[in-house]
C-alpha cells in the first residue's frame, strides 16, 4: 500500500498504535518510578540504547510529522492549521493542570492546605505555561521524581515543531520540493548527530530532546512523498535485515528506527489491526494523565511492585482519557475544526460591509 492511500480515514488504526504507545511511555516509566534491584527494562536490555518509553516518545513525534505535514500539504491554510493544533493539545493540558493543582496538590502535598494555595505564583506559572513539565509546592518533595508531571517536556517540543512547519508552509517551502528535502534531511542530520544544538532555539536537551525533530522531519518527508512511499512487509523485513547485519556496532541505533517506524505504520495498516475499532483517541489522555497518576501511585503504594504500578496507572489513566475524549478533547476537536470558517465568514461579512459603505459614499 503506498502511503498516500494508508494516511486515507479507514485505511490505517492509528489510534490504537498511539494507545499502545501511550501504554509503552507508562510501562517504561514504572521501572524509574518504583525501581527494584537487578530489575532492568525489558527492552533496554535487548537493545542497550533504548527502553520502551523513549520509542514511544520518538514514535508519537514521527507519527506527529507525517499526519500534521499531510494536513498541510492536503490544506495549507494558516488559519486552519493553528486552530486544529491549539484546540487538540491546550484543552486537556489546562484541564489537566487544574486538576492536578486543585486536587492532587493539595491531597498530597507535605504542607498545610492554606499554605499550599498561598504559593499562588508557583500555581498561576503552571496555569500559564502547562505544556511544560511542572512541580507544585511540597507535592513529591522527598520523591525519586519530583515533577507533577514529568512526561508533559515533549509537548513544549511538539509546540515548537508545529509553529516551524507553519511558518515554513507559509513561506512556500513545500512548493519546492527539492527545497523541501534538502531542508527536511539537514534537520535529520544535525538532530541526529549534534543534538544539543536544540538549544539554539530555546529548547533544552533533555533525555536527547535535541535528537526529536529528527523523527518529526523524517515523518514530513515521508509525507511530502507520500505518493512515492511504499508500505509493506518487504520493505519492513529489508529494514529489518539491515539493522540485523549492523546490530553490533553504533550504527544499530540509526538503523533500528527507521525499521521500527515504518514497520509501526504497515502494522496500523494491517485488516487484523484496522479491525479493532476504538470509539475515540483516548491516546493523548493516557500519555498526559499517566505520569501524575503513576508517582502518585509510585509514592503511596512503594510496595506494589512494578508490574502493579504499570496496571494500577494504565487503568486509571485509561479512564480518565475516555472521560476526557468525549467531554474535552472531542468537543474541542470539533470547535478547532469550525473556528476557522467563523473567521473567514466573519471577514467576508466585512468586506460585504466596506464594499457597501464605499458604493454608498
Amino acid at each position: 500500500m503506498m502511503l498516500d492511500q494508508l494516511l486515507r480515514r479507514g485505511n490505517n488504526n492509528a489510534d490504537l498504535l498511539r494507545l499502545i504507545a501511550a501504554a509503552a511511555v507508562i510501562w517504561g516509566h514504572s521501572y524509574a518510578l518504583v525501581p527494584e534491584p537487578g530489575v532492568e527494562e525489558p527492552l533496554r536490555g535487548i537493545l542497550g540504547f533504548d527502553y520502551s518509553g523513549s520509542l514511544a516518545v520518538k514514535f508519537f513525534f514521527f507519527l506527529s510529522g507525517i499526519l500534521v505535514t499531510n494536513s498541510w500539504l492536503t490544506k495549507p491554510s494558516a488559519i486552519r492549521f493553528a486552530s486544529a493544533r491549539i484546540f487538540r493539545i491546550f484543552p486537556l493540558l489546562i484541564v489537566s493542570a487544574i486538576a492536578t493543582i486543585v486536587i492532587m496538590g493539595p491531597a498530597l502535598t507535605s504542607m498545610p492546605a492554606s499554605e499550599y494555595f498561598h504559593h499562588r505564583g508557583e500555581l498561576m506559572q503552571v496555569l500559564t505555561h502547562p505544556y511544560i513539565d511542572y512541580r507544585l509546592p511540597g507535592l513529591f518533595d522527598h520523591a525519586l521524581f519530583p515533577q507533577a508531571n514529568g512526561s508533559i517536556w515533549t509537548i513544549k517540543y511538539e509546540l515548537m515543531l508545529y509553529a516551524t512547519l507553519m511558518g515554513a508552509g507559509m513561506c512556500g517551502l513545500f512548493r519546492f520540493r527539492r527545497s523541501a528535502t534538502a531542508v527536511l534531511l539537514t534537520v535529520i542530520l544535525v538532530s541526529l548527530i549534534w543534538p544539543e544544538y536544540i538549544t539554539t532555539i530555546g529548547l533544552p536537551n533533555v533525555n536527547k530532546g535535541g535528537q526529536l525533530p529528527a523523527f518529526f522531519a523524517f515523518g514530513s518527508l515521508l509525507a511530502l512523498y507520500k505518493s512515492h512511499v511504499r508500505i509493506d512487509a518487504r520493505m519492513c523485513i529489508g529494514l529489518g535485515i539491515l539493522a540485523l547485519a549492523v546490530r553490533h556496532g553504533p550504527a544499530f541505533e540509526f538503523a533500528f528506527l527507521p525499521a521500527f517506524f515504518i514497520g509501526a505504520l504497515w502494522v496500523m495498516s494491517l485488516d487484523a489491526v484496522k479491525s479493532i475499532r476504538l470509539p475515540g483517541d483516548f491516546s493523548y489522555g493516557v500519555y498526559v494523565f499517566g505520569w501524575p497518576l503513576q508517582n502518585t501511585f509510585a509514592n503511596l503504594f512503594p510496595g506494589s511492585g512494578i508490574h502493579g504500578n504499570q496496571v494500577m496507572t494504565f487503568a486509571c489513566a485509561l479512564f480518565l482519557a475516555i472521560i476526557s475524549w468525549f467531554l474535552v478533547e472531542k468537543p474541542c476537536i470539533a470547535l478547532g475544526h469550525k473556528v476557522p470558517d467563523l473567521l473567514m465568514r466573519k471577514r467576508q461579512d466585512v468586506k460585504v460591509e466596506d464594499r457597501k459603505a464605499t458604493y454608498m459614499q
